[in-house]
């Protein structure tokens, strides 16, 4: 037994080896036993209380306002074409008053290939369950994207939590799915970047992952979305490209490329094109007909799978996904082989495109990295350099992974997870013209010239897309009545134009909206939601208290710094991975008065195992 066992079975901390001596004959009168007992449970729950009260403080999250940072009430889904694993919320399943089951969610998208799966019978969990730090902000004070417990204005009695976006006196705008400040009415905005590079890492949501390619699909003709191409000198949309036989090699079932240095001599690229499987392709695919749809590249958007289900059959739920996200990253393992014997020139490069602006990683034969972008929609000629490595960072013959994105007007580079230290800064200029281009069909690539490369496990992710929606209903803040409540108030006309990026750009200039805010107090933060589609946060609320700044929250409702998942769900086995509910304890509450074709199924299972994986700290 450890002293601290004997403190609260004794009272005292006692050295374990006083237990090992020969007294456990001696008796003790069953009054004090008793006595002692009540005085442990009673010091017990005055320590827990103090505990809590001063220290730390566990929550429970209820809705996916967080995700895919935290998770509310969810499903876990593994795709059944292309084994992606994804995760819904189910909350919506729930009467939020009394906690009733009122509908069932049936099928769930899959963000990785777009089929429409069935989780009916999947299991549900119950929100992560966080720890508090609630003596951090006696010690400091609150930093941008901290995720933070508070008391939500509107209701003090309630706790919300969000990331903190906006410190005090600062204004906001938000623009293009990104968060821009100043210091008051003074200066200009200026973008909000991560303080550190990794903690964007943690938030940022997958696009398409090489490794999980939907077989049925490709194999009924659809088109895999990497490809050898060849590329024309004139201004021809991706979607005109023609593959290049005489270019880089694919191994579909590896689900690797390859090109030799001869090969690529002259040049060669492998590009991404984001091809988004419809309905109607899937269904053909799997009824073995003929492939009529064909397919388009379209704009990375801001698809959120999490919010993507169908509940009783009815469809999608909510709106489509309309927004252009041009922060996007690229993760892939690398081997490079020597350059090609007589070779002049010899070139490995990493391509982000984002508008009318091109951004490089070109790793040299040397193992150093150089950042570089091109001038708007200027050639190649035009390319500058950003910054340099500041020693070599990859070898030749060996493998490494690299990561190269380009978030909030920022490249970084990872190497084998470490981030790539540079001879300057990595930041730069937006651009004039801020519109998608037509090589925005096409926003990856990756360039060999004079030597051998290869490369697997390709995966693109995108950058959170903050959406600037706010809530006009009292006009205290936005006395303008021609102003739209939303970012575009039309998110179907929008939506359906991410195939033509120039239309695209016309139609969301001449119609969107960002969405600004009056400088917060002295004492005031600015909280948001990582699941900006669907979170009710600073930028929504009402105001029914009447106050100046409704999107504030005062430093004195602010409850501590979330800093720990130390619980979320576990995973049920046995019974095909559901698990078993013997009892009507494991069941939801349905009221059948109200809802009497709903048919109930377990909230929770036996046995289960820990997700001992997802046991992180909260960035």
């Amino acid at each position: 037994m450890t002293a601290k066992s004997t403190w609260f079975g004794k009272g005292v901390a006692v050295p374990s080896a006083s237990l090992a001596a020969p007294q456990a004959k001696t008796r003790v009168r069953s009054g004090n036993d008793t006595r002692e007992v009540i005085e442990s449970i009673a010091f017990a729950f005055i320590l827990a209380f103090i505990l809590r009260t001063f220290l730390a403080e566990a929550f429970v999250i209820p809705t996916g306002s967080m995700a895919p940072t935290l998770y509310g009430r969810c499903k876990e889904v593994t795709c059944s074409q292309c084994s992606h694993q994804f995760a819904i919320g189910a909350s919506d399943e729930l009467n939020r008053s009394n906690g009733t089951l009122e509908m069932r969610i049936e099928t769930a998208t899959c963000p990785n290939c777009r089929f429409e799966n069935d989780v009916k019978d999947r299991p549900v969990f119950s929100g992560d369950r966080i720890l508090v730090n609630k003596w951090t902000y006696e010690l400091a004070k609150p930093s941008r994207w901290d995720v933070v417990v508070f008391k939500f204005p509107e209701e003090p009695e309630t706790n919300y939590i969000k990331r903190l976006v906006g410190l005090p006196g600062e204004m906001l705008r938000i623009w293009r799915g990104d968060i821009y400040v100043r210091p008051g009415l003074d200066g200009e905005y200026k973008i909000a970047r991560k303080d550190d590079p990794n903690k964007q890492r943690v938030i940022q949501q997958s696009v398409y992952d090489d490794t999980e390619a939907p077989r049925v699909l490709i194999d009924a003709g659809w088109p895999e979305r990497w490809q050898g191409v060849e590329i024309p000198a004139n201004d021809v949309s991706p979607a005109d490209w023609k593959e290049d036989p005489a270019g880089w090699k694919a191994d579909r079932k590896a689900r690797s490329f390859s090109i030799t240095g001869n090969e690529s001599q002259a040049g060669k690229w492998l590009r991404y094109r984001h091809y988004l499987p419809t309905p109607e392709a899937w269904n053909q695919a799997l009824d073995n007909q003929p492939m009529i749809f064909p397919a388009k590249p379209q704009l990375i958007a801001d698809f959120c799978s999490y919010n993507h289900y169908a509940p009783m059959g009815n469809g999608q739920r909510g709106e489509p996904d309309p927004y252009w996200v041009g922060d996007i990253a690229v993760t892939g393992k690398f081997r490079l082989g020597p350059d090609a014997e007589g070779v002049e020139k010899a070139n490995v490069i990493v391509e982000l495109t984002r508008g009318v602006r091109v951004y490089q990683c070109v790793i040299g034969t040397d193992g150093f990295i150089t950042l570089r972008m091109s001038d708007e929609l200027a050639g190649e000629e035009a390319f500058r350099q950003i910054a340099r490595s500041k020693g070599p960072v990859v070898a030749t013959g060996s493998w490494f992974n690299l990561e190269f994105a380009n978030f909030d007007q920022r490249l970084c580079v990872w190497i084998n997870d470490q981030l790539v230290e540079f001879d300057a800064e990595t930041t730069y200029a937006p651009p004039v013209l801020y519109g998608p281009q037509l090589r925005d069909l096409s926003p990856v690539g990756i360039f060999a010239q004079g030597r051998e490369v290869d490369v697997e496990e390709l995966r693109i992710f995108r950058d959170i897309y903050y959406r600037a929606d706010r809530d006009l209903s009292d006009g205290r803040a936005f006395p303008d009545a021609a102003v739209s409540p939303t970012e575009y108030s039309s998110p179907g006309r929008l939506a359906a134009l991410l195939s033509d990026p120039l239309a695209w750009g016309a139609e969301y200039e001449a119609r969107a909206f960002a969405a600004e805010f009056p400088a917060l107090g002295a004492d005031e933060y600015f909280m948001m939601g990582d699941n900006s589609p669907r979170s009710q946060d600073a930028r929504q609320w009402s105001n029914t208290r009447g106050a100046d700044r409704r999107h504030a929250v005062p430093e004195s409702a602010l409850v501590g710094k979330a800093f720990s998942i130390f619980w979320p769900h576990g995973v049920p086995f046995m019974n095909d991975g559901k698990g078993y509910a013997p009892l009507p304890f494991f069941y939801h509450k349905v009221n059948k008065a109200q809802n009497p074709d709903v048919e109930n199924y377990p909230r929770f299972s036996i046995p289960f195992y820990p997700q001992w994986w997802r046991w992180t700290r909260i960035r």
